[in-house]
């Protein structure tokens, strides 16, 4: 048996009809946000698919077998070699990213090292400053007064030039006898070529031949092509410089150091991460140190004691203390080291001193040895040597 549908009631399916139809509506705003933002102004960018892009043209380029890539470092790295692409950006576009003196340096370091760049447009500012000796523009008289010479490249038999402005060559320029003049009409030259150090200078200062709307008519591609392949090899790559046009790929730390450098601090990262473990978690049981067997002074005498106690040395002790003590209270009292103890004791007059002094031979002769009688007896012949004891005198 087939269970019933549950009947949608009407204030849920209005509710969800009103929400499809608010969500159609932002995306067809958003679509035409997007297209009204896109911009209606020339970025000569290889990403640019509108009119006024490069889109085609590094299109074109890849088409022929070149290998096209896109630059988006800065100019410190680009690597020895190969063909850069470098359109300059509009004055007031948003995007574009200002170049630095460093920037400028490491592309003149690159070009004279063996690159070749293609500079297409112009910027008076960097030909005043001598960047790259790239010649400055001009709008009349631009053969420096010479004879008018229409010059075209092999095989390009049409090409309508927009742009009224033409390089400045011959007197005042750093432009050298080498440069060879690659377009020209009779208003003066387009397109030149020139050595820089090891590398080559191509400047185009008509950029609007090379746009996406304007590529295929005439003989632009083939211009084109020629312009950038030149006598390059087919290894050799062709970037278009996609940082001045605000397309820079972001770099970290790690990405600039040196390879080695970067391996050594790896390495002494996980030397410190294995120590700290190691000291942190236990990985065996604790070392402990050996037991030592040595005795010490309190052993000794403890054992020498025990010793004497069970050798009788008590009652011995007891003896000598009580013989000694008669000897020093002997001398005293005037008599010999010989005399009894009955003549010792009727010569001391005090009576506390008397029974001490008897009291001491009774416990040495009769006492029980043990460590009371022990104390007692030496306690009472150390009391007669103070009494008795000649000053300075040792007492034995």
């Amino acid at each position: 048996m087939i269970a019933a549908l549950r009947r949608i009631p009407p204030l849920e399916g209005s509710l969800l009809a009103v929400a499809v139809i608010v969500l159609i509506v932002l995306g067809v705003l958003k679509n035409g946000s997007d297209q009204a933002q896109s911009p209606v102004y020339e970025t000569y960018s290889s990403f640019d698919a509108n009119g006024g892009g490069y889109r085609a043209f590094y299109e074109l380029l890849a088409r022929e077998g070149l290998r096209v890539e896109r630059f988006e470092q800065r100019a410190a790295f680009l690597e020895p070699g190969g063909t850069l692409v470098y359109a300059e950006p509009l004055p007031f576009d948003p995007d574009q990213i200002p170049v630095s003196k460093g920037d400028v340096d490491a592309l003149e370091h690159w070009v004279r090292a063996g690159g070749h760049l293609v500079y297409l447009g112009h910027d008076d500012d960097a030909a005043r400053a001598g960047v790259l000796h790239l010649p400055a523009s001009c709008s009349k008289a631009c053969w420096g007064g010479g004879r008018p010479r229409p010059v075209s490249p092999p095989g390009v038999a049409r090409l309508d030039v927009s742009s009224a402005l033409r390089w400045k060559l011959g007197r005042g320029t750093k432009l050298g006898s080498r440069t060879r003049v690659l377009l020209a009409d009779r208003r003066g030259a387009i397109a030149v070529t020139y050595p820089f150090g090891k590398g080559r200078v191509t400047a185009l200062i008509d950029e609007t031949l090379l746009r996406n709307d304007g590529i295929a008519h005439g003989d632009r591609a083939r211009f084109a092509y020629g312009l950038v392949a030149g006598d390059a090899g087919a290894d050799e790559p062709v970037a278009f410089d996609e940082t001045v046009h605000g397309h820079i790929v972001p770099l970290h730390w790690w990405s600039i150091v040196p390879r080695p450098f970067l391996i050594a601090l790896c390495v002494a990262l996980a030397a410190l991460l294995v120590a700290f473990a190691g000291a942190a978690v236990r990985l065996g049981p604790p070392l402990l140190p050996a037991a030592r067997d040595d005795r010490t002074s309190a052993d000794f005498i403890d054992a020498l004691s025990s010793l004497l106690a069970r050798g009788g040395a008590v009652r011995k002790a007891l003896t000598d203390a009580a013989n000694s003590a008669s000897r020093v209270v002997a001398r005293g009292l005037g008599l010999d080291d010989g005399a009894s103890n009955e003549q010792i004791g009727a010569r001391i007059e005090r009576e506390d001193l008397r029974t001490a002094f008897f009291e001491m031979h009774a416990v040495a002769a009769n006492g029980f040895p043990n460590e009371e009688n022990l104390v007692r007896g030496v306690a009472l012949a150390q009391r007669l040597r103070k009494e008795y004891a000649a000053h300075g005198r040792t007492r034995h």
